[in-house]
């Protein structure tokens, strides 16, 4: 295995543009927008460099193993495999077979990596690692390393030789207990040192998962040092960015870090005329305040605010006093109840010029301190403007709800029709370990779709619409757990079953359900007692099983904190024997028997 550090991502590159003269290359891309964002960078690269390629999107290990099986196992010429957001957690060279000529390039922000993959037997996979983790990555390889010779040499004084190959007959190369600190210690100096790092590897894999960056970004930096940046690749990154950001996989100092980046590259690609002068066709970037309350372009600036998780917690929006506090918030910025139930691009322009500025000077009085963060938006010619949250709410509404879904909310969504996807959905309903999810009949089609709104102005206003009415779902559900108080605390975490409801085949994506987690976390932590995890569950009634999603809210905004459910959920399901499928390259996102899952949830423990 050999790690990348980010000066050295275009050596990697130029090994896999020498190796496509004689060989092909496929593309493996996980179904979240960050995914598609690097997808969409790296494809120009190689486009731009005339590499052919080839495209599977997966949604699951399901996914990964059945294409090792098929695509390529069946391709003799393969020399090259670039994995998006869904390698890291993976022993993936003996996934795809241990052959030789083919080389692994892992692009992934989930943490932590499957250090097997990090050995020297693993020699042809390329990690893309992020510069603030590599000191620390470094300490865990070499615990690793030497617990794994302390393994060997036991072996071997067991089989009576010190000579150690693989099945194969390769050597592993692996050092020896005299090699990286080993020399000049007594036994129960090495002990200890062993121990030590023993207690090391468990917490880095027992501590919980965590994503370290944006994969559009690391591949926009691949983009930059070959000299191949544009506007519509900047944007990409942008979006990629932002939706790590929003979906609290990254923390504020992580993001600021990227925005700075970013920043100098908008200044650089988007030069002005002159202010408020726009060419016709425009399609520029520019840098500015985003707000935390959601489409606010889009939408009337109450329902903006009602249905933000940051603007409902704060202000406890599900309360009669909440709602009232909201109505006094407009009244003191001196903005009519008439002005703010305008859908946006109706309001008086006057109003419009000074809704920052009295933002900015009203909300700090009603606790929203954090109200703006930086970020970009982009004027697609003079048909319409998205702030880059804009982007990351559609996108992520297009790839979470079903064609049903959209249907009886009302929303005619443009779907893919690249391939005969009716006909492939009668044969995508399996999970591959005894159990299925209605998702996975059109996951696949909405993969493409958000892959072609991506530069679509029509794409995203189409996204922004239907996202409107699965947020307005997202509120009325959590609005209804909170009167009901149908929150249970079990342990050290929150619990939430959706057993029936009208909104409920909504609830069939992790992503949606995510956000459902998302909110009610935000609200717990503004106002209950403690700040504790959430396990929400939602049935599938077609296939007699719950999706359940475990979220772990950070302590304050802007912060994110590790999340242990992985390994909870794999020994709660060894305790009770629950028949489930972890085919999510999210670890916390599992299905289950409906008849599994009270008990599962009894023995489910995580560590404070």
């Amino acid at each position: 295995m050999v790690l990348l550090s980010e000066s050295h991502f275009s050596r990697a590159f130029e090994r896999i543009k020498q190796d496509s003269v004689e060989g092909n290359c496929i593309l493996f891309v996980a179904s979240d927008v960050d995914a598609i964002c690097a997808c969409k960078i790296f494809q120009s690269i190689l486009k731009a460099d005339l590499i052919q390629h080839k495209l599977v999107p997966v949604s699951g290990h399901h996914d990964l193993e059945k294409a090792s099986k098929t695509v390529v196992a069946d391709d003799p010429e393969l020399r090259s495999i670039i994995m998006i957001n869904c390698g890291a957690p993976l022993e993936v060279f003996e996934l795809f077979g241990q052959r030789e000529e083919v080389q692994i390039y892992v692009i992934d922000s989930h943490r932590p990596f499957n250090l097997d993959s990090c050995l020297p037997e693993s020699r042809n996979v390329f990690i893309f690692e992020d510069v603030s983790e590599k000191s620390k990555l470094n300490e865990y390889l070499d615990a690793y390393e030497d617990i794994m010779v302390d393994e060997d040499e036991n072996d071997s004084d067991n089989d009576g030789s010190n000579d150690e190959e693989d099945d194969d007959g390769r050597p592993r190369q692996r050092r020896r207990l005299t090699e990286g600190g080993g020399e000049g210690l007594s036994r129960a100096e090495i002990r200890r040192k062993r121990q030590r790092q023993q207690r090391l590897l468990t917490e880095y894999y027992e501590s919980g998962v965590y994503h370290a960056n944006s994969t559009a970004g690391q591949v926009y930096a691949l983009a930059t040092q070959l000299a191949r940046t544009n506007n519509d690749l900047l944007w990409l990154a942008i979006i990629g960015v932002t939706s790590q950001y929003i979906f609290e996989r990254i923390d504020t100092d992580k993001y600021s870090n990227y925005i700075s980046i970013l920043n100098d590259d908008v200044t650089r690609c988007n030069l002005t005329l002159g202010e408020g002068v726009m060419r016709t066709g425009d399609s520029s970037i520019q840098t500015e305040e985003d707000f935390r309350f959601m489409l606010f372009r889009h939408w009337s600036l109450q329902d903006s605010m009602y249905h933000s998780g940051y603007v409902a917690s704060k202000l406890g929006l599900w309360k009669e006093f909440g709602r009232r506090r909201l109505l006094n918030m407009f009244a003191k910025m001196g903005f009519s109840i008439q002005q703010c139930e305008q859908v946006y691009t109706h309001m008086d322009k006057e109003l419009k010029e000074i809704l920052r500025n009295k933002i900015e000077t009203v909300a700090p009085l009603y606790g929203l301190t954090d109200i703006c963060f930086p970020s970009f938006a982009r004027t697609f010619g003079w048909k319409q403007r998205f702030s880059a949250s804009d982007a990351v709410y559609s996108l992520a509404t297009l790839l979470e709800t079903s064609p049903e879904s959209a249907i009886r909310l009302g929303e005619d969504v443009l779907w893919n029709q690249d391939e005969d996807w009716d006909a492939l959905e009668e044969v995508e309903g399996e999970h591959g370990d005894g159990l299925s999810s209605i998702r996975r009949r059109w996951w696949m089609r909405n993969f493409y779709t958000v892959y072609d709104s991506m530069d679509s102005a029509e794409g995203l206003e189409r996204g922004v619409k239907l996202c409107m009415k699965v947020q307005r779902a997202v509120v009325r559900q959590s609005t209804a757990v909170l009167e009901k108080r149908a929150v249970r605390v079990i342990k050290n975490f929150r619990t939430v079953v959706m057993r029936d409801g009208p909104d409920l085949q909504l609830f069939q994506h992790p992503l949606t359900l995510s956000k459902l987690a998302l909110f009610l976390t935000d609200a717990y932590r503004e106002h209950g007692n403690r700040n504790l995890p959430f396990v929400i569950a939602s049935y599938d009634e077609a296939h007699e099983s719950f999706l359940v999603v475990a979220t772990t809210g950070a302590p304050t905004f802007g912060h994110t904190r590790k999340n242990p459910f992985g390994i909870a959920f794999q020994k709660a399901a060894e305790r009770t024997q629950a028949r489930i499928s972890f085919d999510s390259f999210e670890t916390s996102v599992l299905q289950i028997h409906k008849n599994d899952l009270d008990l599962f949830i009894e023995n489910l423990f995580v560590a404070a």
